[in-house]
């Protein structure tokens, strides 16, 4: 496949240390495909990041580690169809809610927050990303040239803040710069340890110096960053572009589209050494098969419909669930495979959960014990909070997509996942708007309403409410409906209709979840499992509250009665 070939070449050095002071809270990284990997290297292309954590910031070190480590994963995860800008941003807004996120739930009220700086180098063409005060210099032509700008406010002659970090905020403002590549051109990333330490004239000396190499500029670097007394943590990448890689694709769609739709497979058949061993589902949309490797592990293979093989939106769509796969690392959710030989043709896998569907289970044994459901909604929540940490909403939550393993219950697709940030970025083609099943789906999909997690919270209630009564809460008027008028003319069905077993306090824990207006039901997951596993006493009926609560008066009387009983018979006794 020459036209995936790309013939970029660099070379790196790079250098990072605590310097005088206690603890580094500097990361550096890079990721640079291996020779073999010649379509990652044209997509997604080499990728150098630097950050530094903010002093003031107990969790200094922890932040700039994950946003470094995280955006060297997650961006080469992304999908090929999607363009280098639009990868990285959304990466860099993930990484941003997750430091967000975690100064938010500190409990030690510690702050996650780093500068950050990027490059990517890809084919012909070097892309940018920056947040902070690490910066990003450009070496050409015996010129040098800083391709960042510092996010910092000063007070006075001694005192100057950082205006702008990741994780200082839920949204982060990132500055982006592209260009052409040329041969040679020399690419400095650095950290105030380095460039507010060295002299600018010795900086610039040294960094257009034409006969230095990469890891000598990081040696001479550090050395004057020491020489003159730097107190801070010490980091710097050099990269020096030795050879250009073919022009990139404006549109990733183009490429991604000349790899070959596979054909309608049947067991016996193979495809790049992976042999189908039965056909598990297929539909007008895709086939799913069940696959062994030549060394005999079970993986199931999803394939792309033929239909749509000149669709850029379908294409898309398909390639965005194995990513959205391989980010999450959840016990109960489906495992993303790398195939096990190089690909050639557009499919992805996942790992084999041996088990009946949570369909399958309900069609035999619904009604469930209480226990059972409980347990089976549990774990599934516990699948679908990955999703959602990763801003990910699964959206089509049903019994058909849960398989029941040996260690539980398993999410296995992910067709119809949303990510934040991905309709925030510009296409050249209308993108698929994914529906879930209108049985299990929630109202506002339909009637335009907010959509967000309170939307999978609904689907959870209709699979709790199934295994507890083998029906739908809403009953078969629910998938008729299409407006909000017509949804909030539908009325609750009691669980207990159906289930006398089912307590009152569980139905209603039911019914809040399962309210058609999203911002009725519950704020978060957590608070919903908890009123599933005990009584909520605001929803116990007045025989099943505990005494005190019905007739505290009574309560006072009957204590202080065995109070004086008490105390008659301690007369007694001393008599």
């Amino acid at each position: 496949m020459n036209h995936l070939l790309s013939r970029l070449d660099i070379t790196l050095a790079q250098f990072s240390d605590r310097g005088r002071k206690a603890e580094n809270q500097d990361t550096l990284g890079a990721r640079i495909p291996a020779p073999e990997q010649t379509a990652l290297l044209a997509t997604k292309g080499i990728a150098l990041a630097i950050a530094d954590g903010v002093s003031s910031s107990a969790a200094a070190r922890q932040a700039s580690q994950a946003a470094v480590s995280g955006f060297l994963t997650d961006y080469y995860a992304t999908p090929d169809t999607w363009r280098t800008q639009q990868s990285a941003m959304q990466v860099i807004r993930s990484l941003n809610q997750y430091l967000w996120g975690q100064s938010r739930n500190s409990i030690r009220d510690e702050g996650y927050l780093t500068t950050f700086s990027a490059l990517v180098l890809k084919g012909d063409k070097v892309f940018s990303f920056h947040v902070g005060d690490s910066r990003i210099y450009r070496v050409r032509d015996g010129l040098l040239e800083q391709l960042t700008r510092d996010h910092t406010q000063k007070i006075d002659r001694n005192t100057t803040y950082l205006s702008r970090a990741l994780g200082a905020d839920t949204a982060v403002e990132v500055d982006m710069f592209s260009d052409e590549l040329q041969p040679g051109d020399l690419f400095i990333l650095s950290t105030d340890g380095i460039h507010d330490a060295v002299p600018p004239a010795k900086f610039s000396t040294l960094a257009r110096s034409a006969e230095i190499s990469p890891q000598a500029l990081v040696d001479a670097l550090v050395a004057e960053a020491l020489a003159h007394n730097s107190q801070d943590n010490i980091s710097v990448q050099v990269a020096r572009i030795e050879q250009t890689g073919t022009p990139s694709q404006d549109d990733a769609v183009t490429v991604l589209s000349r790899l070959p739709f596979p054909p309608l497979l049947s067991p016996g058949q193979t495809l790049d050494g992976l042999q189908v061993d039965k056909v598990l589902y297929e539909s007008e949309r895709s086939q799913v098969y069940k696959v062994r490797t030549s060394t005999g592990q079970s993986l199931v293979m999803k394939t792309p419909s033929v239909n749509y093989s000149d669709d850029p939106a379908y294409i898309e769509r398909f390639v965005l669930e194995s990513w959205i796969g391989s980010r999450i690392h959840n016990a109960h959710v489906a495992r993303v495979v790398t195939p096990p030989g190089s690909r050639n043709a557009l499919y992805y896998l996942t790992e084999f959960i041996p088990g009946p569907t949570l369909e399958q289970l309900i069609q035999q044994r619904a009604p469930f014990a209480i226990p059972d459901a409980i347990e089976l909604i549990e774990q599934i929540i516990k699948g679908i909070r990955a999703f959602h940490r990763k801003d990910t909403l699964h959206q089509d939550i049903k019994p058909g997509n849960i398989v029941i393993g040996a260690n539980g219950a398993v999410i296995v697709d992910f067709g119809s996942c949303w990510v934040a940030g991905i309709h925030e970025v510009r296409s050249a083609f209308q993108r698929e708007i994914p529906l879930g099943t209108l049985s299990y789906s929630a109202p506002e999909y339909r009637f335009g309403g907010t959509i967000g997690h309170r939307s999978d919270q609904f689907s959870l209630a209709v699979l709790v409410y199934e295994m507890l009564t083998g029906k739908l809460p809403y009953g078969e008027k629910y998938t008729q409906a299409n407006t909000l008028k017509s949804f909030t003319k539908l009325r609750y069905i009691p669980a207990a209709n159906h289930n006398p077993l089912v307590p009152h306090w569980l139905d209603q824990a039911l019914e809040k979840a399962l309210s058609i207006q999203p911002e009725q039901r519950y704020d978060a997951l957590s608070e919903w499992l908890l009123d599933l596993q005990r009584p909520n006493t605001a929803w116990l009926t007045p025989s099943q509250k505990p005494l005190l609560q019905r007739n505290p008066l009574r309560v006072w009387q009957l204590l202080a009665a065995a109070g004086w009983a008490l105390a008659l018979a301690m007369l007694f006794h001393r008599r």
